[in-house]
């Protein structure tokens, strides 16, 4: 003990010494630290309990229940959203009907529509809200922030967005397109909806309205599912607050499983390795420029294992002031933030918490880290020789060959541990396999420096120095360069991810995001109308960047508009699907069906014209002129589409729908089949579409009833025209702007994302630093030798473009190829699902593969070209 508090003070007093670089290896690790701090503060504030879940949707009420069916239904435990079973109905759903089934207990009404209003720029869509806000038990479902609620159905209450759209305020008065006007009396907010356009009214003040009730009675999750035997839905206090085992579930709800906890894992293990190895350079660097002091220590007798100690005295004096300085921080910027975070997230935190059993242990593992950081110097530095050291030699160059082969092991071992662990989902296995990888490229890297201080004779004069300086030194600067490529793994899979979700969502789509789609408001109840008039097309293109205009109208059936589509020949058909079975295959016949070629791509669900989406299909009457656009054909392609489509033939995407020239046109809801001539064109998209023309439909028995105007645009429309255009409609019309959503996986990549890239030039600047300090004693032999003030800048910018453009060319490799490899199981994985998932695309984002090339080696010597002093020091011998 008393060997660890002599270290201990030695290490304390040399942080002190050397402020400015004990500043950068804090920093290193207080940096990620203090993100992550930041993050577990945030989410532990946004996480609501059960009471908070229960009051944003229930206020102080014991639970909410809907009664959408007359027949049974299911639903999960935490939703409020049930699903219809069988075709069994019973009575009318009533407000009476409901209290014999809840005795004594008071129904409070909370009702949701939506409705058109006037604003700045035209006519825009808002949701509405309608609930007494002055009554106790709807505490917590809004918050009113300005005025006052409410009192008859002549006022309402705006949330914020609500009054910058309509340049309503207090006291004013709001206009809804048909000419309704009411009084502003109020703001408030939704707690979990911030950038909702929501008005608040009283129940009964617009018509078409979803009902639901607040009761007083509490309900247990027995008492649920006997509700939902006549069709009403529940969310309970109670249940939240005691959820039913996976036994007492639906089986069509059965617990997944939970990654969450995995994926924390994965990121904390991660978080630990950049760390380590961000950290591991700078202890590096500082335990050679004290490799003097340290070979002292063994010169007067001092055992390897006593040098050992006090370089990791080192690691944990840096991370105690790490663990202090990043928690701190990050507590103070997330109190500090609150309000950006909340605007951000466009959610209210549940509470201010500070999750203290997070807190503890980050700060245990930036001690941790420290300690591991300083694991790799404290053996070199114990290892070296005394005498070599004492005479300010540089001592072994060389890599010895033996840790190059174990790289290159730990290398192809992770990347096989990492494809099966994917495969399997298993995500403590993926993080194994990314340290196994990340660990054996640190073990390769000085193998490659001196590989590529090989090739530095052909270089220019500071750019070779630069090469040779850091294959002379790669106990220094292969901690750097690995440092880099850590970072730069991170930022760049994040973004392959990302890109591939992305592309996955468009190839959902059967047009382009961007596309305008315009509905008669009640033409999907009944077939009133056989066309849309022209005036909506010029409406569009007078208000949009359109393209192309074109009506689109669906097949009549039954004196209503009919959703048909195509069918395979019964030879290629899939034999498990609702067509087939009219119901859900089984657990075997999923089974059967994913080893049936017939049943490749089945089930898939794709996006048509805006909103409606369905796993069958689509078949759209349009006129020829539409083809192009709807199925977007090369021009080369056009005219035998068009000759096909006069000749009344139905044209689709998919060959598998098209035998013999004939094809099967399905309608209703059992998929009643009728033949038809068919042909099949290029597949420009992973959307089926079929496309027919009306006398095509009337020939074959189908009248037409009037569906959308669609419209392809040069750019994505803004709100702005939106709302104009809507205007512009007068009110008969909803327009729908196909745009791009976001997942809440695709929000949290976008924040790792950008925390890595930050994380990535920090990384970055602060490695090439380090190493550039640790090269001042070559430049005070070049200022003896006569080298201008000029050949500094040029060193230090080659030096900082040597590791941070090795370490991103690595790292840029490893990312790309980890990401490719785990979409690439995930794919295999998700080949043991029914229905299966459209794969993920393997794309490379070559727009980020440039800022990682180029850009993260651009700042670190633009840094070093900043703080270099063009002066040449000369410092005393030591």
């Amino acid at each position: 003990m008393n060997g660890w508090r002599a270290a201990l003070r030695i290490a304390w007093r040399e942080a002190r010494r050397s402020r400015g670089r004990s500043a950068l290896v804090i920093a290193l690790i207080l940096v990620p630290v203090a993100a992550l701090t930041f993050a577990a503060i945030v989410h532990d504030s946004t996480t609501p309990t059960p009471d908070e879940n229960a009051s944003l949707h229930m206020g102080t009420a014991e639970a909410v229940v809907s009664w959408p069916y007359r027949g049974p239904v299911i639903q999960e435990p935490t939703r409020d959203f049930a699903i219809p079973i069988g075709n069994a109905e019973g009575q009318e759903p009533s407000e009476d009907r409901l209290k014999a089934l809840l005795p004594g207990t008071q129904l409070v009404p909370v009702e949701r529509s939506g409705v058109n209003i006037r604003t700045t720029a035209g006519v825009g869509r808002a949701g509405v809200r309608m609930l007494d806000l002055n009554n106790p038990l709807t505490k917590g479902l809004i918050t009113l922030l300005e005025g006052r609620a409410s009192l008859n159905n002549t006022e309402i209450t705006l949330s914020r967005k609500a009054m910058t759209r309509t340049g309503v305020g207090l006291d004013g008065t709001l206009t809804t397109e048909d000419g309704r006007k009411f009084t502003v009396v109020g703001v408030i907010e939704e707690p979990d909806r911030l950038d909702n356009t929501t008005l608040v009214a009283l129940p009964g003040t617009f018509d078409h309205a979803d009902r639901s009730w607040l009761v007083t009675t509490r309900i247990d999750w027995a008492k649920v599912k006997e509700l939902n035997k006549v069709g009403i839905a529940t969310l309970s206090r109670t249940v939240l607050h005691n959820p039913p085992a996976a036994a007492d579930l639906y089986p069509q709800f059965t617990d997944p499983k939970e990654v969450g906890a995995d994926v924390l894992v994965l990121i904390a293990g991660l978080a630990v390795l950049e760390m380590s190895l961000l950290a591991g350079s700078a202890l590096a660097v500082g335990a050679r420029r004290r490799k003097r002091d340290l070979a002292l220590v063994s010169a007067v007798g001092g055992a390897p294992a006593h040098v050992r100690r006090i370089v990791l005295a080192d690691g944990v004096v840096t991370g105690t002031l790490a663990a202090v300085g990043g928690v701190f921080l990050g507590v103070l910027a997330a109190v500090a933030s609150r309000p950006l975070v909340e605007w951000l997230l466009a959610e209210r935190f549940a509470a201010q918490r500070f999750y203290p059993s997070a807190l503890a242990a980050l700060a245990l593992l930036a001690i941790v880290t420290g300690v591991l950081a300083a694991l790799v110097p404290a053996w070199i530095s114990s290892r070296q020789d005394v005498v070599t050291a004492l005479a300010g030699r540089r001592g072994i160059t060389r890599s010895r060959r033996r840790w190059l082969v174990l790289g290159l092991i730990l290398v192809t071992t992770g990347v096989a541990v990492g494809v099966f662990s994917a495969i399997q989902m298993l995500f403590p296995g993926i993080l194994i396999a990314l340290i196994l990888t990340e660990v054996g490229l640190v073990l390769c890297t000085p193998a490659l420096l001196g590989l590529l201080a090989r090739a530095g004779r052909w270089l220019p004069v500071a750019l070779r120095i630069a090469l040779r300086d850091a294959s002379r030194n790669r106990t220094a600067a292969a901690p750097a360069i690995s440092a880099v490529m850590a970072a730069v793994i991170g930022a760049v899979a994040v973004s392959v991810i990302l890109t591939s979700q992305a592309q996955q969502e468009a190839g959902q789509l059967a047009g382009n995001l961007g596309d305008v789609t315009v509905y008669r408001l009640d033409d999907l109840t009944k077939a009133n109308t056989t066309t849309i008039p022209p005036s909506v097309a010029t409406a569009i293109r007078g208000a949009m960047p359109v393209s192309e205009t074109h009506e689109i109208k669906l097949l009549s059936c039954d004196g209503g508009p009919c959703f048909a589509h195509l069918r395979p020949p019964p030879d290629r058909e899939c034999p498990y699907t609702t067509d087939v079975l009219h119901r859900n295959p089984t657990e075997p016949e999923q089974q059967s069906a994913l080893t049936d070629q017939r049943c490749a791509n089945v089930g898939r669900t794709h996006r048509y014209f805006g909103t409606f989406t369905t796993p069958n299909g689509f078949l759209a009457v349009a006129t020829p002129d539409a083809a192009q656009s709807l199925l977007h054909l090369h021009n080369d392609d056009v005219a035998a589409v068009q000759a096909a489509l006069r000749d009344g033939k139905i044209v689709t995407n998919d060959p598998t729908h098209v035998a013999n020239n004939q094809t099967l046109l399905a309608t209703g809801t059992k998929a009643t089949t009728k033949p038809a001539p068919g042909f099949v064109a290029p597949r420009r998209q992973q959307a089926p579409l079929a496309v027919m023309t009306e006398e095509t439909a009337r020939s074959l028995g189908f009248p037409v009833t009037a569906f959308t105007m669609y419209a392809t645009t040069t750019r994505m429309p803004t709100e702005d025209e939106q709302e104009a255009l809507t205007a512009a409609l007068g009110g008969e019309y909803e327009v729908h702007v196909a745009r791009p959503t976001e997942s809440d996986v695709q929000q949290a990549l976008t924040i790792l994302g950008l925390v890595a890239g930050i994380i990535t030039l920090a990384a970055a600047a602060l490695a090439t630093g380090l190493a550039a300090a640790d090269g001042r004693r070559d430049l005070t032999t070049l200022a003896a030798v006569g080298a201008t003030p000029t050949l500094r800048k040029l060193l230090s910018l080659s030096q900082a473009g040597v590791i941070a453009g090795i370490g991103g060319l690595l790292g840029t490799a490893a990312g790309v190829g980890s990401a490719l490899a785990l979409l690439a199981a995930l794919n295999v994985g998700y080949a043991s699902f029914w229905p299966q998932p459209a794969p993920n695309p393997l794309t490379i984002p070559w727009p980020n593969i440039a800022i990682s090339l180029l850009v993260v080696p651009a700042v670190a010597m633009l840094g070093a070209a900043l703080f270099t002093r063009s002066r040449l020091p000369i410092e005393r011998r030591e």
